[in-house]
């Protein structure tokens, strides 16, 4: 396959106008996408590619305000919000304050506190000031911050409408409904990796089982990784290119997928390469900390690959990621999300590290029974750990159904990727046989409320940051929007809907 054949060169736009539109389901909500743009003349950081060819605009961190027109707006006493999209990593805490154009009236500002290529910031905004921003325009302009911020721009090519800058304006819609159709879309691709690859296992669930819609929409997110000459394109977390390279083993989950569809793929053989390339001497694959994530981002989409070639070995090799993980990340009090020579280094209990624990415990073990590679003692070892890390992570879950930031510390308030993703797990363990009803039971209290906190346009909000910002910004409360919690949720979805 030749890679992005349907995505433009690269360009960056500055000034650039482009035709407005609004857009949406067949529900009443309405999506008015931004008229023109003027921004100032800064220079694109030195080394970094926007992803995908896509194109952006700056928000200066100091100079010149960039203004952001909408011609097109209507009046309504609805709830709207601001989106505005990231293009490339931000690695600061940035504060960037949104005022009428003209009167400098304050409109809300963005609290913007690390970020990853693809994310949506919004802000909850006045109806009543949207005769006002009609005539005047949004201007943006930087309180807080040291580098200039860059967002997606409409170029004409196929940036995804929920990624532009926008006016989203709420109404009815079915939040189910809304999920399902923008996870079916590219408005949840994500970065290479583990991000994208959160998004691209809820898709290959929905496509293995028949979904169409979902299966063309995989194909070209994996096509958007993969090249038939350097086996696989992207850019790192930092945003910088990373061509026929890889950066860690968090790069790994989306080979479940593309080992699906394109098991000779060069890329394949690359990633088992380096895989083993970091294989120390008792068979622990790491690079820098040893993590649970590479329970879900290793161990799992190993096994995908061991089963593909029918390879004992390589089926050996994925469940042994899981037996060492949980020797050095677990004891009766935790689960740890990362740990170095001399054992357990912090995030105890994070509600997302054990998602990806319990989440590739579970996925990794259903491959392995699928694939028949279950001889092995440390096959019934992890099946026995899974129903103790799943009894251990029970007893935090909250009346609502949901779990917090830190699973045993509530102040540090709800994470609906922690919820999305341990009733994913649960519901896994109870279709394989591993957990009993009641777990059943609490999966799907648990996305009964996920499902307040879906968006008209069907993003799932109030996570948890991406783990940038150390152990304090995870327990501070600031919670964000993010595809790869859409992916959890959708993965959670299929797995209540699926009746086989």
């Amino acid at each position: 396959m030749q890679r992005r054949k349907f995505i433009q060169n690269i360009g960056i736009a500055s000034g650039t106008l482009v035709a407005s539109a609004s857009w949406g389901f067949s529900d009443k909500w309405k999506r008015i996408v931004v008229g023109n743009i003027h921004s100032p003349q800064v220079s694109f950081p030195t080394g970094k590619r926007v992803p995908l060819g896509y194109k952006a605009f700056p928000v200066a961190a100091h100079g010149a305000q960039t203004i952001l027109y909408f011609p097109k707006v209507i009046a309504t006493h609805q709830k709207t919000w601001l989106r505005i999209t990231a293009a490339v990593d931000f690695r600061e805490h940035k504060v960037i304050h949104a005022r009428l154009a003209q009167s400098g009236t304050e409109i809300g500002f963005f609290d913007i506190r690390f970020a990853h290529p693809f994310q949506p910031f919004q802000i909850e905004i006045k109806s009543s000031q949207l005769k006002i921003i009609k005539e005047e325009g949004i201007a943006l302009t930087f309180s807080k911050g040291k580098k200039d911020a860059w967002f997606f721009i409409p170029d004409g090519s196929n940036i995804p409408q929920g990624l532009l800058p926008q006016l989203l304006i709420d109404g009815n819609f079915d939040p189910a409904r809304a999920m399902i159709q923008n996870l079916r879309s590219m408005n949840s691709f994500s970065p290479f990796g583990w991000m994208g690859g959160c998004v691209q296992d809820a898709l290959l669930e929905m496509a293995i089982h028949g979904d169409k819609k979902a299966e063309q929409v995989l194909l070209q997110q994996l096509n958007a990784y993969l090249d038939d000459d350097k086996g696989i394109v992207f850019e790192n977390p930092h945003t910088i290119p990373l061509d026929g390279q890889f950066n860690s083993i968090e790069d790994f989950l989306p080979f479940t997928s593309i080992v699906k569809y394109y098991p000779d793929h060069k890329a394949v053989q690359m990633a088992v390469d380096y895989m083993l390339s970091n294989e120390n001497e008792v068979g622990l694959i790491a690079t820098g900390h040893t993590t649970t994530e590479g329970c879900y981002t290793l161990a799992y989409p190993l096994a995908a690959i061991a089963i593909a070639r029918n390879d004992p070995s390589l089926a050996q090799k994925s469940l042994q990621q899981l037996t060492l993980r949980t020797k050095l990340l677990t004891d009766e009090k935790a689960i740890y999300q990362r740990a170095g020579k001399n054992g357990p280094e912090g995030y105890a209990n994070w509600g997302r590290g054990t998602v990806w624990y319990l989440l590739g415990i579970v996925k990794t073990l259903h491959l392995l029974k699928q694939g028949k590679f279950t001889n092995q003692p440390e096959f019934q070892e992890m099946e026995a750990e899974f129903k103790r890390a799943a009894k251990f992570v029970a007893q935090y879950q909250n009346t609502d159904g949901l779990w917090y930031s830190f699973l045993d510390r509530p102040a540090t308030e709800i994470d609906t990727t922690a919820s999305a993703g341990l009733a994913a797990a649960f519901g896994w363990g109870y279709k394989l046989g591993y957990l009993d009803g009641e777990y059943w039971q609490k999966a799907r209290q648990a996305y009964s409320s996920l499902l307040s906190y879906i968006t008209p346009d069907g993003f799932l909000t109030h996570m948890s940051q991406i783990n940038r910002g150390g152990e304090e910004l995870q327990a501070n409360g600031y919670r964000v929007i993010s595809q790869f919690a859409l992916g959890l949720l959708g993965q959670l979805n299929f797995i209540l809907m699926d009746k086989r």
